[in-house]
């Protein structure tokens, strides 16, 4: 069996967030920059030469699987005998590191639901004393996919007992809460020097100041929202993140925050898509009045980094405001395709 200590291992990612996630992998120092290479959409590959513990420090992937080769024509050799027990091993491997030990399991792959997968999920559930979990996937996780260049097939084991964009601190979940990976990422889209007055519009549960707060520590964190249950929320995850003190949370329009101009050097904002929250024709007269907010409130070179699944209508925004364009990213999240704004403060008064 591949040593732990040098393993190759498959990154899933929010597509559109292949670069971002490629630059927090270089940053693991076992992992060599020249190893890390993107397969297809959405997934990155690597070679670690350290103990894969380091891994479940990553914040900008949704799940890492460490990758077992077998020289078999089709998985249903995987229930022949050598290759079983070999399955087991691997299985059995993943879940002595998982704390507490997993309950429950799944298996997921092309086919999935063909005799030969039903059998498979049922006598690796048996042999490891695990339930099947009712969502498919459970706990202790595996992906079974043809290799790349068709010679086999590829058991992939996720190396936690659930997805890293699983953030512990997300205590209270809302309809259309926002995925913890996008949020590191919209922090990662806005790197400042440390110090800096940061200011959440329309903040819901706290997730994007909660992440930005991981890697920023002197700076002045403020949510705004004007729903008393959001801001419950937000401050329920804030305190089980260890940032209650930290983020502070206004009852406000944020069209109309409370603060003063020129004040705030980096904004975030997740605009209702019009889907689970809002509508298109509220968005119509939001999105102008927030960004006519926002530039009011931002200093000179602030950053706004914002998301939203209405990019021409935020397009027509940006572009009527007193903010240009320095990026935009399209992301495929959940069957929508949300883009990432990222606009920079002219220098001319608003």
């Amino acid at each position: 069996m591949t040593s732990a200590r040098n393993a190759d291992y498959e990154a899933e990612v929010i597509p559109g967030l292949e670069a971002l996630a490629m630059d927090e992998l270089r940053q693991l120092p076992p992992v060599a920059p020249s190893q890390i290479r993107q397969t297809r959409a959405g997934f990155l590959r690597f070679r670690l030469t350290a103990n894969e513990s380091v891994l479940q420090s990553l914040r900008s992937v949704i799940a890492v699987y460490r990758i077992h080769n077998f020289a078999i024509p089709r998985p249903k050799a995987l229930l022949g005998h050598e290759h079983f027990t070999r399955l087991l091993g691997n299985l059995r491997a993943a879940a002595r590191r998982f704390t507490p030990p997993p309950g429950t399991m799944g298996i997921a792959a092309a086919g999935s639901h063909t005799a030969v997968m039903q059998r498979l999920r049922l006598e690796t559930s048996q042999a490891l004393g695990l339930q099947l979990a009712e969502d498919g996937k459970g706990e202790l996780f595996l992906r079974l996919a043809r290799q790349a260049d068709g010679a086999g097939w590829e058991a992939l084991v996720r190396t936690t007992a659930s997805p890293l964009s699983k953030r512990d601190y997300r205590l209270v979940n809302l309809p259309g809460a926002l995925n913890a990976t996008v949020a590191c990422a919209m922090t990662r889209m806005a790197q400042q020097p440390d110090g800096r007055v940061v200011l959440n519009l329309c903040s819901g549960s706290s997730t994007i100041l909660i992440e930005h707060a991981q890697s920023k520590v002197n700076d002045t964190l403020l949510a705004i929202d004007n729903c008393p249950d959001m801001l419950s929320a937000g401050r329920q995850n804030a305190e089980l993140a260890g940032q209650g003190q930290r983020i502070a949370h206004l009852l406000a329009d944020a069209t109309r925050a409370p603060l003063p101009a020129g004040s705030v050097d980096i904004l975030y904002a997740d605009l209702p898509f019009g889907h689970h929250i809002g509508s298109h024709e509220d968005n119509l007269a939001l999105y102008p009045a927030l960004m006519r907010e926002a530039s009011r409130l931002a200093k000179e070179n602030a950053i706004f980094v914002v998301l939203t699944h209405e990019a021409r209508l935020m397009a027509r925004t940006v572009r009527a405001s007193g903010w240009r364009l320095r990026s935009e990213t399209t992301l495929s999240l959940s069957g929508l395709h949300p883009r990432l704004f990222v606009l920079l403060k002219n220098s001319a008064r608003i």
